[in-house]
């Protein structure tokens, strides 16, 4: 039996496809291993959203080449789609994929043993490809619903990469959402690369509200089995209607991943966001008003062009006030073929790397505050498959999106079960959160 191995850098959309394509490959036959040592064929699915994240892929390449020199190796994803000669040029491929052609793997493994230099791309057009609903052994699933943006902000190579934005339609993502419920997961995770534009291209249009409204009245999930979280919304898109269905429906998770970038309404304006500091303050007022222990999550870019050290400080002091309960911290990366990277006001690596490390000094803070405040509280938990390295303990996630441990010697058949936890303040070297489960009648 011949043997792949499916590596995935990037986004969770990027993983979802990424277990599309696993599944695939699972189905034709092959023995799939969790690395590239001793498999016939290598998938790498690459991220661009950085330089680094160009880097990683290369590197990743270069080391599956060393280990494994007679694999025969495809490069498909956002990297592949973006710059595919970068890696035919390699030497380190066989075949480069495009986006569209990733759901379809298996229909070019006879490229493999043609000779010559072999590149299949095609312009992203069309509806999003369909990549079924794949059966991941975990306990929570990314089910991705929406693909490309077209937005355009300055700093961003997604839409050179991911194509104009597409859905997939209504029935087919209830289609989807049944199956996995139909497996016993406990959670699944809509994710799109801008979610919120979900339904804008279909005819009739739809929107997110609406998806959630159909979810609801077809399949009407029980929050004490199963619960659904949205992954990253743009601003803007979390509005009246959405927030309306997270007040309807318990099974929706109380987290709210938003993509701030700058809390400088200045470098904003730059950046080409459809908001300002004063809109974005607003909405997340709202949201700690309406739940006060919901996680919210930003992504914060460090270093934009023509960045100030004023507009950083204003960005810092913006941040310090709003009651969020984390942020994903990027520098500014230089992606070719953005109006950012034309601008003659680089900011230089060293500013970006000081203003990166206070960014992430202030995350810390956010989420142990956040952490402190939910110590002695009642929170459902979805119990994971895989334990905590170094305790054996089993790993467990809040809807609020806190990480816990659970007592030790706890049956590992709760893995994938929701369970009414108390939250304690971490016993454990690691900084974990306690997750007491509750008995039956026990608030």
């Amino acid at each position: 039996m011949a043997k792949a191995a499916v590596l995935t850098l990037g986004c969770k959309v990027n993983q979802f496809e990424s277990s599309a394509v696993t599944e695939s490959l699972r189905a034709a036959g092959f023995e799939i291993l969790d690395q590239a040592v001793g498999a016939d064929l290598v998938v790498l699915n690459t991220c661009t959203v950085t330089r680094k994240a160009d880097q990683e892929a290369l590197a990743l390449l270069r080391r599956v080449k060393r280990l494994n020199p007679a694999a025969k190796v495809v490069a498909t994803g956002c990297l592949a789609q973006s710059n595919p000669d970068l890696l035919a040029d390699s030497g380190l491929v066989t075949l480069v994929l495009g986006q569209g052609e990733k759901a379809g793997l298996l229909d070019h493994l006879s490229d493999l043993d043609r000779p010559g230099r072999k590149i299949r791309v095609a312009p992203l057009t069309g509806p999003a490809a369909d990549f079924g609903t794949p059966g991941p052994a975990r306990t929570r699933a990314f089910y991705k619903i929406q693909d490309g943006c077209s937005a355009f902000c300055a700093y961003c190579a997604v839409p050179r990469s991911r194509g104009p934005s597409r859905s997939l339609d209504l029935d087919r993502v209830l289609e989807g959402l049944r199956s996995y419920l139909g497996r016993g997961l406990g959670e699944v995770v809509l994710c799109g690369i801008h979610l919120g534009h979900w339904g804008r291209d279909l005819k009739p249009a739809l929107s997110l509200a609406e998806l959630l409204h159909s979810i609801d009245s077809e399949i009407s999930p029980d929050p004490e089995l199963f619960r659904l979280r949205l992954s990253s919304v743009e601003p803007p898109e979390l509005d009246g209607e959405v927030l309306t269905a997270y007040e309807m429906y318990p099974w929706l998770a109380p987290h709210f991943h938003l993509p701030l970038q700058s809390g400088s309404d200045r470098v904003l304006e730059m950046m080409g966001r459809p908001y300002r500091t004063a809109q974005f303050r607003d909405l997340v007022l709202r949201l700690k008003e309406s739940w006060p222990l919901a996680g919210l999550g930003l992504d914060v870019m460090a270093g934009f062009p023509g960045e100030s050290e004023r507009d950083f400080q204003s960005g810092l002091e913006f941040l310090k006030d709003l009651p969020v309960t984390y942020f994903h911290v990027f520098p500014y990366s230089r992606r070719p073929g953005t109006r950012a990277a034309e601008s003659p006001h680089q900011v230089p690596e060293h500013l970006k790397r000081a203003r990166t490390l206070e960014l992430k000094a202030l995350n810390l803070a956010k989420r142990r505050a956040f952490a402190e405040l939910n110590c002695g509280r009642r929170q459902q938990a979805l119990v994971e498959n895989t334990p905590h390295p170094a305790s054996g303990r089993l790993k467990a996630l809040t809807g609020n999106y806190l990480p816990a441990l659970l007592p030790a010697g706890l049956d590992s058949a709760l893995t994938g079960v929701l369970l009414p936890v108390r939250l304690e303040a971490p016993a454990n070297p690691w900084g974990f959160l306690e997750a007491r489960p509750l008995g039956a009648g026990e608030i």
